[in-house]
């Protein structure tokens, strides 16, 4: 048995990271001792553009946890590094999401650097999204001092040894999101009486913004619909508002086809909209990875994801979903009409379970003990 402090956030803050660390808490506790420090404050309010950083309302994927860090408080840097040097864990694990946390990180890992304790990060973008001023300078910053990393993806990893040549690197596929399904299980019948939905019916899933190339999706949808009655759901917040979103729809004149909810789900509403979907379509102009496919394989729902980062590596072309170009509405539609014509003739939910194996959190705990 290892001793084990983790860092990162955790309801009532929401989020994928949010959920992933928590999960992942859980997961380490069946073998070793973890303490878990989470956060009181995530980000400051004018630099968060969705509606709120908590669910406040929902219920919680909850396991025990301290909220001690404070992003915008460096006696609380002070105090973990503290409760370190105390407890004389053998690793300290937490995550890298974005540059904002650099100084943050840097400031923790040098001070960790000089104890017994083994600093592992888990990097769940390398880089960020959308190239912002200073990025790299932050990013190899808060690398400097980390004795091991975890990535999902080859691209991360290619990314990572960017900036660190000497860095210690693994890969390990996103873990599935079954937890959803477990929890919070819906119905599918159930689930398409209470959003009245009849017929096929896809899925645009998770926060919205420009990266995710969800304008692709809706320009798609007028050549699915000249061959299918479908619904397309679009399930997320809007980091940036939904006017041109909606003005599009307009100007396409598919308005009856498509639904907005412009709102952040709780995590017992989840299963809802995965539940009453037929596919769900990741139509990304560029990713390292995605908890959406991982939230979707938990339902055993098949996803058409575009080829870059390493969403081809979480789907089997033909028998999980479908991988095609990014930016391209004719290979999105083409694959949403394929789904439809073969849907009856592959053992979707067979393959997807069998698929979902090497995405085990089993497989995730022993990464992070191999350090």
């Amino acid at each position: 048995m290892a001793r084990f402090i983790v860092l990162g956030p955790t309801h009532p803050i929401k989020g994928g990271i949010s959920h992933y660390t928590t999960i992942l808490v859980r997961e380490l506790r069946k073998k070793h001792d973890v303490r878990f420090i989470s956060y009181k404050l995530q980000y400051p309010k004018l630099l968060y553009p969705g509606t709120s950083q908590t669910d406040d309302k929902g219920e919680g994927i909850i396991v025990e946890n301290e909220p001690i860090f404070n992003s915008m408080n460096p006696f609380s840097l002070a105090r973990i590094v503290r409760e370190i040097r105390r407890d004389d864990p053998d690793i300290f694990l937490l995550n890298w999401v974005t540059f904002f946390f650099a100084p943050h990180i840097h400031y923790l890992l040098k001070r960790v650097k000089r104890l017994r304790t083994r600093s592992v990060m888990i990097c769940h973008n390398v880089k960020q999204h959308e190239n912002r001023p200073m990025e790299r300078f932050f990013t190899a910053l808060a690398f400097r001092y980390c004795e091991g990393f975890i990535v999902h993806s080859e691209e991360d990893r290619v990314n990572l040894l960017k900036y660190r040549p000497d860095a210690v690197v693994k890969k390990n596929l996103h873990p599935t999101y079954d937890i959803f399904a477990n929890q919070f299980p819906w119905e599918r019948a159930n689930a398409r009486q209470e959003l009245g939905l009849e017929g096929d019916v896809l899925l645009f899933f998770g926060v919205v913004r420009p990266y995710k190339g969800l304008v692709h999706l809706i320009n798609a949808m007028p050549e699915i619909i000249k061959q299918r009655k479908v619904t397309l759901l679009i399930v997320g917040d809007f980091w940036k508002g939904d006017e041109e979103y909606r003005a599009q729809i307009e100007r396409l004149g598919i308005k009856e086809y498509v639904r907005i909810y412009n709102q952040y789900t709780p995590n017992e509403d989840v299963g809802k909209y995965f539940a009453a979907a037929d596919l769900a379509v990741l139509p990304y102009e560029s990713a390292t990875q995605s908890g959406i496919a991982q939230i979707a394989y938990g339902f055993e729902l098949p996803c058409v994801v575009t080829n870059v980062g390493g969403l081809p590596e979480v789907v089997d072309d033909g028998r999980t979903g479908y991988i095609i170009p990014p930016k391209d509405p004719k290979a999105i539609a083409a694959a949403v009409l394929r789904f439809f014509d073969e849907r009856e003739q592959v053992d979707w939910g067979g393959n997807i379970r069998q698929f979902r194996k090497r995405f085990s959190w089993d497989n995730m705990v022993e990464t992070i003990e191999s350090f």
